[in-house]
């Protein structure tokens, strides 16, 4: 802020003999330089960035927003079915189920009918998105890799903030509240709610970062974070197991992730779960065993549950879901529960996917767990006691047009009373009827 400062200059007529400031030609020309490469400057950044490159078609009015039902449903009455890119949980915000088109286009549509109420496409192919601290992130390619990302509030349907960046042809997107974590073979970041990044990990290419990362040439497996730590697990250059690495989410040098432990786990394969401030629960692979293990530290673990064999499905964004103290991974025949504060295993259950806690919400001023879990099966959901597992009752779905057997994974989300289940390329909503 500027501060004011007094003048002893006499106001009225200027003292006679003394001259003005002078306006030379050359004054004038280097002042028409500054300001011509100023516009240019400009002209770059709104022709390169997202917003040139974008196409925001928004509704009337604002966007609804809707609690979620916490009270148990006793049947479902099938709505209606859209057809939408992607793979996992349907993406939704407060008020809306977002869809994806062939083209890459986000379609946000109205919570109970399906109707498109506004859209927004890029010039670029669409990569990923979340959903967190009430803005709708998306990632789209641009002139390197998945950099072009665009943050919009939903309700609104404003532009709220843009990041332009280095970044590979892939990325997985998930978030916290308060954080989104992007995710390459190559290279991972996160970024604040206002997209300033808080941490750059793996590859960076620019030369004047060099020596700023832990350790170079590691392949980058899964990863996950709380608002406080990251962990990352990486397979490095000269080292016989997969190493686990925790840091934290906002260290004082965005170029520099700081770390908190480091170390090779003896593992040939380490598949992250979920991380919480307790611990990390993670699938490990070494030789033919197959377990799901509680890591507290990268070098102190205790196996909670051993597999008969290799799982059909590793953990993924696709096959996680949970809450705040229940984690939850499909590992293609069942759905495994996990206690995120202890890493102890709760019940598992058949399912064709990981499920859905009734009534929870990321948003922390909103309902966080309800009493009951929803899980798909091959010819309908299950409702079951979230803390035990045990049914509570079927719920038979009424096959809609072109429905048949559910063979992939099965995604669930949920707005208000309204259940979203994402298989075989579609959406389908279901009014929860309780």
């Amino acid at each position: 802020m500027r501060t004011s400062r007094s003048s002893s200059v006499r106001r009225g007529r200027p003292f006679l003999g003394v001259s003005s400031e002078r306006t030379t030609r050359r004054d004038l020309i280097t002042a028409g330089i500054i300001a011509l490469v100023m516009i240019v400057a400009a002209a770059v950044v709104l022709l390169s960035g997202s917003a040139a490159r974008s196409e925001f078609r928004t509704a009337d009015a604002e966007q609804p927003v809707y609690g979620p039902t916490v009270e148990a449903p006793t049947s479902l009455q099938p709505l209606w079915t859209h057809g939408s890119g992607g793979t996992g949980a349907p993406l939704t915000t407060k008020g809306n189920l977002v869809t994806v088109t062939e083209d890459g286009t986000l379609v946000g549509r109205d919570a109970g009918s399906g109707e498109e109420r506004w859209t927004y496409s890029n010039a670029g192919r669409f990569c990923a998105a979340t959903f967190y601290a009430d803005s709708l992130v998306a990632a789209f390619d641009g002139a390197s890799g998945c950099s072009d990302v665009t943050s919009v509030d939903p309700t609104s349907q404003q532009y709220e903030s843009t990041r332009q960046s280095d970044f590979p042809d892939a990325m997985e997107l998930g978030s916290t509240w308060k954080h989104a974590l992007a995710l390459s073979p190559q290279r991972l970041e996160i970024w604040r709610d206002d997209l300033v990044r808080t941490v750059e990990y793996g590859a960076v290419s620019a030369p004047q970062e060099a020596g700023m990362q832990p350790r170079t040439g590691c392949t980058l497996g899964t990863a996950d974070l709380t608002d406080e730590r990251f962990v990352v697990s990486e397979r490095c250059p000269g080292e016989d197991s997969e190493r686990l690495t925790f840091s934290k989410t906002v260290p004082e040098d965005n170029r520099k992730p700081e770390e908190l432990a480091s170390a090779p786990t003896g593992a040939d394969g380490l598949w992250i779960i979920e991380v919480s401030d307790e611990g990390v629960l993670a699938l490990r692979n070494q030789g033919a065993d197959w377990t799901v293990d509680w890591f507290t530290s990268p070098t102190q673990r205790q196996t909670v549950l051993i597999l008969g064999g290799e799982p059909a499905r590793k953990p993924s964004l696709d096959t996680v879901s949970g809450d705040d103290g229940q984690a939850r991974w499909f590992d293609g025949a069942q759905a495994h529960a996990f206690d995120t504060s202890s890493g102890a295993q709760l019940w598992a259950s058949p399912a064709t996917g990981p499920g859905l806690t009734g009534g929870w919400s990321p948003d922390p001023e909103a309902a966080t767990a309800g009493p009951w879990v929803l899980l798909p099966l091959p010819d309908g959901f299950s409702l079951l006691d979230r803390a035990s597992g045990t049914e509570l009752r079927p719920l038979a779905s009424t096959p809609l047009p072109g429905e048949g057997v559910r063979e992939s994974v099965t995604g669930l989300a949920q707005i208000g009373d309204i259940l979203y289940e994402r298989r075989a390329g579609a959406i389908h909503a279901y009014k929860l009827v309780a």
